[in-house]
């Protein structure tokens, strides 16, 4: 893992710019008074596309001349360039070479090359990655245009993959939709199953098959036969990762100076996913630094910066400026773009790409996304860009040297298990909305947080992490529960929620016990009388608890409450918990009970468990994390039991819910704060030293109230950083 300690802040600055050049747009005519533009902001970077159709138009035949231009005025107006090879734009000579290089539906249907939203040129997708011949000439492209373009001054990072996934138009996943199902992808496939399950005896054992051959093997179409299904989906998984791999290194091969990385949309499930989408934390495997397409915390900065694994964190691909012909963009001030910008450098981003800087022209995106309006004016939009940079590009690079506080709790995100509630559900509804609602919890609750996968829990998680939240983590392979168990047993803190393990991926089989895969034996808890609420028949008009408010009785009719899914839960101090879909009974020796249902056994107990401890909710709860109720209180219980401080104890006077972010340096410690909550608030912090606000110029004190309004963010730094040296 690459260490952050040590960042040459030369190689990995704090960037700050935009895209610019998608071909064919902008015009020609535009490029100089633009970038002459971009430089007297003070921005630092732009970002331009070499697209293998638009400059690779025949075998042999490579059109250079626009990226030469834009090259040599970036260097005159003294602009780093960060180039994005895009690769899902294929030349149509390509198909006319290799016909079978078209992906494939499950359905049977190739899938023609086209022009798309975001691809005006035409050749989306592009070929199979696992057609060799498709991949020869991706290497010759990319090998041209390295090459070229290494040793210009201007030359600064390559972005070796934009958003990658399978296909935009297959984005939600759908069995007839997915991709590849073509021949190349069957032999690579088997060739995988092979490495994987040792021998077809063993593959026929878990999947609950009888081939006799391997050339009997049917490619996965149903989903809901589960572990077959999951296979083939990792196995794309693995097909997308070892493309970044190449590509990261190929570059690497011809240009061993400037850094190379990748940008994904994070995996929060919506609109990206494991089905259709990569492995973030996989694909970054290889990079020198790493990117995303990250707006708003927490959870796709979180996902990003997890993703990363230590390395610099950039946003190459900030949409605040999102449109389309029918729905044109809001109108930005500086104060939007610090409340959304700010949050992430507390989190650990290091620098923003606007997307992008004059406003499409093309198709249904125009006229919208830019800090100009496609007429070259600058608009509101790109006062508030250059406002918030200006503030902020004094403090940029003592920023640069800011370590990221240890996490101390981590939000478990399985790829597996994400795959599994699609085959389950058809769909990610119950496990985003849990770890989307977790990840506000404590994020809410000034936690250093982090997101972690399968791998790293077998590795061994870090020893700073106290606390591990699990939501909904219905499958789970047999590695991963014996690590979950070890770490527990050695002191580790857990929440859980209802039928965990419930699936066994290294099996193929249910578990015969909840908490399944051994945990059951191993924690001392056991679940009993298992069923969906909506079998409980709970309504409003069933509901006679005491403290029933008047605002938990209109959640019933606001929320649709009620009868469905929703499951309300009374705590031993007489509080409501709200739980969701699934309920469970809980049974075992030493168990604390925490909520039951109409005094019934515990459904949400502790327990101690070797020198851990084990919170046992047989319901899912994170879904609902927004209403009122105990929660929250059952997260405070669990941090105690971990030994976590919670925030009011490190920053007595922080109101709930307003988020500060330290930023340790060897210049002194700054800090971002934002206001998480929907109201006004009012409150004043002890500082070790005279602070200043950045964005509101104030000198602060012991003695200052400060005061943010909803969503308002602050960057706080020592006095001393502001004054002439």
């Amino acid at each position: 893992m690459p260490d952050t300690n040590s960042t040459n802040t030369r190689k990995y600055p704090f960037i700050y710019g935009v895209q610019y050049y998608r071909a064919p747009t902008p015009k020609r005519l535009f490029w100089e008074e633009d970038l002459q533009r971009i430089s007297e902001c003070g921005f630092n970077m732009v970002k331009f596309w070499a697209q293998w159709r638009w400059i690779h138009r025949k075998p042999k035949e490579f059109f250079f001349e626009d990226l030469d231009g834009l090259m040599a005025l970036a260097d005159k107006y003294r602009l780093k360039v960060t180039i994005n090879l895009i690769f899902d734009v294929a030349p149509t000579w390509i198909f006319n070479i290799y016909p079978d290089s078209r992906m494939i539906e499950a359905s049977g249907r190739a899938v023609e090359p086209r022009a798309v939203i975001c691809r005006q040129i035409g050749g989306y997708p592009g070929p199979c990655y696992n057609h060799p011949y498709a991949r020869s000439a991706r290497e010759e492209f990319l090998k041209q245009v390295v090459a070229r373009y290494k040793g210009c001054r201007a030359m600064s990072m390559w972005d070796v993959w934009n958003e990658p996934e399978s296909c935009v138009l297959f984005r939600q996943p759908h069995e007839n939709t997915l991709l590849c199902y073509c021949d190349h992808c069957l032999h690579h496939f088997k060739e995988w199953l092979q490495i994987r399950y040792d021998s077809l005896e063993r593959l026929n054992e878990v999947w609950g098959r009888c081939y006799g051959k391997w050339n009997e093997l049917e490619l996965p179409r149903t989903r809901n036969t589960f572990v077959d299904m999951i296979d083939w989906r990792l196995f794309h998984l693995d097909t997308l990762s070892a493309e970044a791999r190449w590509r990261i290194a190929a570059v690497k091969s011809i240009d061993s100076e400037h850094p190379v990385y990748l940008h994904p949309v994070p995996n929060t499930l919506y609109p990206f996913n494991p089905v259709t989408g990569v492995d973030d934390f996989q694909i970054a495997d290889g990079c020198d630094c790493f990117g995303g397409t990250t707006n708003g915390v927490p959870a796709e900065t979180l996902q990003t910066v997890a993703a990363a694994q230590g390395r610099v964190s950039y946003n190459v691909e900030s949409h605040l400026c999102a449109g389309s012909t029918a729905m044109y963009p809001r109108l930005l001030t500086v104060q939007d773009f610090t409340d959304n910008f700010l949050p992430q450098v507390g989190l650990g981003i290091r620098g923003f790409l606007h997307w992008q800087y004059r406003g499409e022209s093309l198709g249904a995106e125009a006229p919208a996304w830019g800090l100009l309006d496609v007429n070259g004016q600058e608009s509101a939009n790109h006062a508030g860009a250059v406002d918030f940079w200006k503030k902020l590009q004094p403090m940029a690079e003592r920023l640069m040297t800011a370590a990221l506080e240890p996490p101390t709790v981590a939000v478990f995100k399985s790829c597996s298990n994400e795959i599994f509630q699609w085959c389950m559900n058809g769909n990610f509804d119950d496990l985003h909305k849990g770890t989307i609602g977790y990840t506000q919890l404590l994020y809410r609750k000034n936690l250093p947080l982090t997101y972690v996968n399968d791998r790293m829990l077998i590795d061994g998680l870090p020893a700073s992490i106290k606390l591990l939240v699990m939501p909904n983590c219905y499958a789970m392979q047999q590695s991963v529960a014996e690590a979950l168990s070890k770490w527990v047993l050695q002191g580790g803190t857990l929440i859980c929620e209802a039928h965990t393990g419930g699936y066994n991926l290294s099996t193929g089989r249910h578990s015969l016990s909840l908490p399944g895969l051994g945990l059951s034996e191993i924690f001392g808890i056991r679940e009993r009388n298992a069923v969906a609420v909506a079998h409980l028949g709970t309504s409003k008009a069933d509901i006679s608890i005491d403290n029933l408010t008047p605002d938990l009785a209109k959640a019933f009719d606001t929320f649709g409450l009620g009868g469905e899914q929703i499951l309300l839960l009374k705590t031993v101090d007489d509080e409501i918990i709200w739980g969701w879909s699934r309920y469970a009974e809980l049974e075992g020796s030493d168990l604390q009970p925490i909520a039951s249902l109409s005094g019934r056994p515990p459904c949400i107990a502790s327990k101690k468990v070797g020198s851990g401890s084990v919170y046992y909710l047989g319901t899912l709860a994170g879904q609902i994390w927004e209403k009122e109720g105990a929660l929250a209180g059952i997260i405070d219980s669990a941090l105690k039991a971990a030994g976590v401080p919670l925030a009011k104890e490190i920053w007595p006077g922080l109101p709930e819910g307003v988020r500060l972010d330290p930023l340790k340096t060897p210049y002194g410690t700054a800090m971002t704060i934002s206001n998480r909550t929907d109201e006004h608030v009012k409150f004043q912090l002890q500082f070790e030293e005279p602070m200043r606000s950045i964005f509101t110029e104030r000198k602060l004190s012991d003695h200052t109230q400060l005061g943010l309004n909803p969503g308002q963010a602050e960057l706080l730094v020592p006095g001393k950083w502001c004054m002439a040296e």
